[in-house]
């Protein structure tokens, strides 16, 4: 498997939706409930932030991964502060897409000023805490939310060039 890292594209909105909605549908990998529709995914793309960060990994044509950075809701009056996402493609664990899309994700965060990075997880989630644990975010929070806890991990963006 060779691992394309690069910025997700408008076009790719049905791949990331192969990617996102059979997440979703588990029930056990994400905060979202509902799955998207590809009206609501290019909506989503069209309108993205241009602070945002938003990388693809692909094998070949099929995407595999993605992971994006937003300014963190509810903290607008601090543009240091974005919120990381992550999702990796069902039964594609294991083989370093998390963190080769991580590396690009995180130069995209430099470049934009980011200085703090947040990420709000399910409780339930081993291997997404461990993930980021494993990134060297540091837990920060937890709390009820609905039928689920949820955990807010955060990891301090080093502005040093390397």
């Amino acid at each position: 498997m060779v691992i394309e890292v690069r910025e997700a594209l408008f076009a790719d909105a049905e791949g990331i939706l192969q990617v996102l909605n059979p997440i979703i549908e588990t029930g056990l990998y994400s905060a979202m409930k509902t799955p998207l529709t590809l009206a609501e995914q290019r909506a989503f793309l069209a309108g993205f932030t241009k602070r945002g960060v938003f990388i693809v990994a692909a094998d070949g044509e099929t995407l595999v991964g993605l992971q994006s950075i937003e300014p963190a809701p509810g903290r607008s009056a601090d543009p240091e502060i974005g919120e990381i996402s992550t999702f990796v493609r069902l039964g594609s664990h294991r083989r370093g897409i998390g963190r080769a899309l991580h590396a690009q994700t995180l130069l995209g965060a430099k470049a934009r000023g980011y200085r703090t990075l947040i990420a709000t997880i399910r409780a339930d989630n081993p291997r997404a805490l461990a993930y980021y644990r494993s990134l060297g975010f540091v837990k920060t929070a937890r709390w009820d939310e609905g039928d689920s806890s949820v955990v807010r991990t955060e990891i301090q963006v080093s502005t040093e060039t390397t």
